[in-house]
């Protein structure tokens, strides 16, 4: 089952969307990043291990690999996704 991430704190115009994008290749996540109008950001993951999903999330609160990212990651939301992943930015 695909998830859905919401990521608030200042993540918009601050390279968030690649950033989430690089640490799914390193997990071979595959899933889509949108910036939403609320000023949150929207990963949609296209996993169903929740093992990696909870890797997924630890590493963007703690960038491991020190990944350009120039804001913050205040919190995320998780939820279960049953739609088709789009957005606009893929990986």
């Amino acid at each position: 089952m695909p998830s859905r991430l919401i990521l608030s704190g200042r993540v918009q115009g601050v390279f968030c969307r690649g950033y989430c994008s690089k640490y799914g290749k390193l997990l071979g996540i595959s899933g889509a990043v949108s910036n939403l109008p609320d000023g949150t950001v929207q990963v949609l993951l296209d996993t169903i291990e929740t093992v990696v999903l909870e890797n997924y999330i630890i590493m963007l609160k703690t960038n491991p690999r020190n990944i350009t990212f120039y804001g913050r990651i205040d919190s995320i939301a998780t939820e279960k996704y049953y739609g088709s992943i789009m957005g606009d930015y893929f990986f």
